[in-house]
């Protein structure tokens, strides 16, 4: 277990428990790289053609093995998905963490475009029944168990979040429970799309649900008014998916849920002072019910 000392993910901590899972694999880590902190540390190994992620705790069993059966499977039906390294053996618990290993994609000078997200999306919400349990799309226990261990935080900001849950819970268990139910990816942005060669890849199964396929939609739509995406660029997004979500029924409902997800998610690294200035302005708008208040993405 992590150690009371300890608590709390950092890149400090995130890299002893990727050294340690690395040695017993027999990978080398002096030179890993961090590519990102967030939900879970990543770090990039170009020399073994190695991707090592490390989730935040071993309480995540669930999701991790979950990712790993989801990719293996997807990559089976031909989606053009992130391979985990199935030569090692994995997850690989490691101080209190869970670590994974995965290909290795080498940066590329081409970005991936919105419609290269909608496209994937398409395919991916058109998938047959998987023939294994998947979970149920359900936001709020994460959220809960987030706010449960907020550190750094105002009592008054983690106070106001456990009830913006609590009210926003009911109309999101009655809009799924209306809803068709597919394969979702249940995190999709931009930022889980890779180039390689002249192939765009998704990444990041962990939040892998059957749910609504309206939940995929909400973040490209509602950056228009939190990122600055342009009505054009949406356009593209939802001329190739055949798709506007926004004019869903549900849609104001999931993207409040979407919209606490993603501030909570926020909350985890607010020691950080780029965050914490995020998580400030996200509250402000939260609290005074302002939709068109930009955010910034970290």
């Amino acid at each position: 277990m992590v150690s009371p000392e300890d608590r709390g993910f950092t890149a400090a901590n995130a890299a002893r428990a990727a050294a340690t899972a690395c040695r017993r694999a027999g990978l080398p880590f002096e030179q890993a790289r961090l590519v990102r902190l967030g939900e879970n540390a990543i770090y990039a190994l170009p020399a073994q053609n190695a991707v090592v992620r490390v989730a935040r705790s071993v309480e995540m069993m669930d999701k991790v093995t979950t990712e790993l059966t989801v990719s293996r499977w997807l990559i089976e039906q031909g989606y053009l998905a992130a391979a985990p390294l199935n030569e090692l053996p994995q997850p690989v618990q490691a101080d209190g963490r869970l670590v994974t290993f995965w290909e290795y994609v080498p940066p590329c000078a081409t970005t991936p475009r919105l419609s290269d997200l909608a496209a994937l999306l398409r395919e991916l919400h058109a998938l047959p029944d998987p023939g294994f349990p998947l979970p149920s799309l359900d936001p709020f226990p994460i959220m809960r168990r987030r706010l449960e261990h907020a550190s750094g935080v105002e009592q008054r900001d983690v106070e106001f979040l456990f009830e913006a849950c609590d009210l926003s819970e009911a109309e999101f268990r009655r809009v799924v429970a209306t809803a068709p139910a597919s394969v979702i990816h249940g995190d999709a942005h931009s930022g889980n799309l890779l180039v390689r060669g002249e192939q765009v890849l998704l990444i990041d199964f962990e939040a892998v649900a059957m749910g609504p396929s309206g939940w995929d939609l909400i973040p490209t739509a509602m950056a228009i008014d939190r990122f600055g995406l342009s009505h054009a660029e949406y356009q593209q997004f939802t001329q190739t998916y055949g798709r506007d979500i926004t004019h869903w029924d549900g849609y104001e409902q999931l993207r409040t849920v979407q919209e606490l997800a993603m501030t909570t998610w926020l909350m985890q690294n607010v020691q950080e002072v780029p965050h914490a200035a995020e998580f400030a302005l996200r509250m402000q708008s939260l609290r005074k019910e302002d939709r068109q208040a930009r955010w910034h993405a970290l």
